[in-house]
């Protein structure tokens, strides 16, 4: 695992959210994607990222678990018929960040910030 992280550095993030993003508009001009489903291909996209990232570099076994879980809960929701696949990719979407925001503000330590710089920057 240790190769794959060292391969896909946490630093590489931003990088990665840009291509995604760059990516999703060259398949909209090229014709490949059209218009109304950008939105939804990025949502997806981004949080295929994140979902990367948090898997990779996390440091919190639980919140590994629960995306695999919301990913295992979508293939079983399609399957039972709950919803289809471009509704649970949807929810991923959503799920993912606010999995990210929420453990990133759960585990911040208030004295290291300010603002939005770190406190003795």
């Amino acid at each position: 695992m240790n190769s794959v992280r060292n391969l896909v550095p946490a630093s590489a993030r931003a990088t990665w959210y840009a291509v995604a993003s760059a990516l999703v508009a060259a398949l909209v001009s090229w014709g490949v994607l059209d218009g109304a489903a950008a939105p939804a291909i990025t949502g997806v996209a981004v949080a295929t990222v994140t979902l990367i990232f948090a898997l990779l570099h996390s440091t919190s076994p639980w919140r590994q678990a629960l995306y695999g879980v919301a990913a295992a809960l979508g293939v079983l929701g399609t399957y039972l018929g709950w919803g289809s696949e471009v509704q649970f990719d949807a929810l991923l979407a959503v799920i993912a960040p606010v999995l990210g925001i929420t453990t990133a503000a759960a585990t911040t330590n208030a004295s290291e910030y300010v603002g939005e710089h770190r406190a003795g920057e």
